[in-house]
C-alpha cells in the first residue's frame, strides 16, 4: 500500500495546474520539498518564469546515474467532458486521475521519491542526479527547452545512464478488446504471448530507443492578380503543390529501416493559402512532421529539402523557403547495456509480467539530453498508460507505487 508521503507528494503535483509556460508552480514547489529532504539542487533559469529543477544525491565525482523528467502538462483540454477534476487528484478503484497522472508527474514523483529513500540511506554511496526540464510538452517550435538547457550547460556529460520514466504501458482491458486498441502495435501473436504472463492493470514495454523529429514549414510567396487573368500574377499554391509532389517523391526512396523503430514516416500536419475567393493567392504555407531514425540522419532530410527548394526557385516564379522549427535526434541505445538488462529484470519482478524491450514512434527529452553525450544509455520507462493527453487521464497507484521500488532498486544494483 501506498504510504502517506507517496500519496501526499503526487497529490500535491496534480493539484498544480502547470500546462506549459507555468512550470514555476512545480519547480517552486519542488524548491521547498527538497530543502525539506536536505537534497542538495538548484532551480536554474531557462526562459523568464520557466525554471529547471537540478537535484543530486551522492559523491560529487563519478559516473551519475540520472533520473529525468518534465514538469509541463498538455492543456486540460474541454472540462466539461471530464467526469473527474482534472486537478483534483481524484482516487477511485486505486486509480488517481487528473491532468498529468500519467504524462508524467507519477515518473517525476517516483524518481523524486527515489532518490529521497537512497539519500537517507547510510550504505548507498552512488551517484544520482535528477534532471527536471521545462518545455517538454508546450512549445509549438522549438521545444524541449529544458533538455537544451541541461544539455548546452554540462548536466550529462558525466550522465552513464538516464531513465526518463514517461507513460510505457497500455491498460490490459484494451489489449482484451475486439478488435483490440493497441496504441503500443503489438501483434496479435504478442498479445496472445503477453496476457497470460501479465498479473497487472497495465502492459508495459522497456523502451531503448525512440525516433527522432522535424518539423518545418515551407512557404511559397507569389503574386496576387484577379482570378480572371491568371497569367498576371505567381500561384503560391501552384509552386507548393509541386514541392510537394517532389517531397513526396523524395520521402518515398527512404526505404532504410532500423530494425525497431522503422523507417521515416513524414506526415503534412497543416496547409495555409490563399486569401480570397477571387484572387490568385500570393502566399501559401506546408507544414510537415517528419519521424526519423538514426539510418537516415535528421541533417540528410533537411539537406536534400533546401536543395528541392534552390532547385524549383532557380526556375523563377514563385520563391520557397524553408523555415525549420524543431530538430529532434532519434534515440537507439544497446538493448544490451547494464542498465536496460537490470531494469528489465527488475521491472519483471515488480509489474509481474513479461517486459518487451522496443521502440517507441514519439519522442522524449531525450533526443536533446543526446546530442551532449551520446554514449550514455539511455531508456523511457515509467508509471503511467496511454491515457496521457486524453480526457480522464488516470494513473493505477499501485503500479506508481511499484515504480518507486523498481527505480530504487534498479539504482542499488547498478552501482554495485
Amino acid at each position: 500500500m501506498l504510504d502517506a508521503q507517496q500519496l501526499d507528494l503526487l497529490t500535491q503535483l496534480i493539484q498544480l495546474d502547470t500546462v506549459g509556460g507555468h512550470e514555476d508552480r512545480t519547480a517552486t514547489f519542488l524548491d521547498d520539498y527538497l530543502t525539506q529532504h536536505h537534497i542538495r539542487h538548484q532551480l536554474l533559469a531557462v526562459e523568464p518564469g520557466r525554471h529547471n529543477v537540478v537535484a543530486e544525491i551522492g559523491p560529487t565525482e563519478g559516473p551519475v546515474f540520472a533520473l529525468e523528467g518534465h514538469q509541463d502538462v498538455v492543456a486540460l483540454g474541454d472540462q466539461n467532458k471530464w467526469h473527474h477534476d482534472p486537478l483534483g487528484a481524484e482516487i477511485i478503484d486505486q486509480r488517481m486521475y487528473g491532468r498529468g497522472t500519467s504524462d508524467m508527474k507519477a515518473g517525476l514523483t517516483a524518481e523524486i521519491l527515489t532518490m529521497i529513500t537512497l539519500a537517507n540511506d547510510p550504505d548507498f554511496h552512488g551517484r544520482v542526479r535528477l534532471l527536471a526540464t521545462v518545455g517538454e510538452e508546450s512549445s509549438s517550435t522549438n521545444h524541449m527547452q529544458g533538455a537544451q538547457y541541461f544539455a548546452q550547460h554540462g548536466y550529462v556529460d558525466d550522465v552513464t545512464a538516464l531513465v526518463t520514466a514517461e507513460p510505457s504501458s497500455v491498460p490490459v482491458d484494451w489489449l482484451k478488446q475486439t478488435p483490440p486498441a493497441n496504441p503500443l502495435r503489438f501483434s496479435e501473436e504478442q498479445i496472445q504471448a503477453l496476457l497470460p504472463q501479465n498479473h497487472a492493470a497495465e502492459q508495459f514495454v522497456l523502451n531503448f530507443a525512440h525516433k527522432g523529429s522535424l518539423t518545418y514549414a515551407v512557404q511559397a510567396k507569389g503574386k496576387a492578380a484577379h482570378s480572371s487573368t491568371p497569367e498576371l500574377g505567381l500561384n503560391a499554391i501552384d509552386a507548393l503543390m509541386t514541392y510537394y509532389q517532389q517531397q513526396t517523391a523524395y520521402f518515398q526512396t527512404l526505404t532504410a529501416a532500423n530494425p525497431v523503430l522503422g523507417r521515416t514516416i513524414p506526415v503534412v500536419t497543416k496547409f495555409t493559402g490563399g486569401q480570397q475567393l477571387n484572387s490568385v493567392p500570393s502566399q501559401a504555407e506546408l507544414f510537415m512532421k517528419v519521424r526519423t531514425v538514426p539510418e537516415v540522419p535528421n541533417e540528410d532530410i533537411l539537406a536534400h529539402l533546401n536543395d528541392l527548394i534552390q532547385a524549383q526557385n532557380a526556375l523563377g516564379g514563385c520563391q520557397l523557403t524553408l523555415n525549420l522549427l524543431g530538430d529532434k535526434l532519434p534515440v537507439a541505445s544497446d538493448p544490451n547495456d547494464k542498465l536496460i538488462q537490470i531494469l528489465r529484470e527488475v521491472g519483471e519482478h515488480h509489474l509481474q509480467q513479461h517486459l518487451p524491450i522496443g521502440g517507441s514512434a514519439a519522442g522524449t527529452d531525450a533526443s536533446e539530453l543526446i546530442r551532449a553525450n551520446p554514449q550514455m544509455a539511455v531508456t523511457v520507462f515509467g508509471p503511467g498508460n496511454m491515457t496521457a493527453h486524453q480526457i480522464d487521464e488516470y494513473v493505477e497507484l499501485p503500479i506508481y507505487e511499484q515504480f518507486i521500488a523498481i527505480f530504487e532498486e534498479t539504482i542499488r544494483r547498478y552501482f554495485k
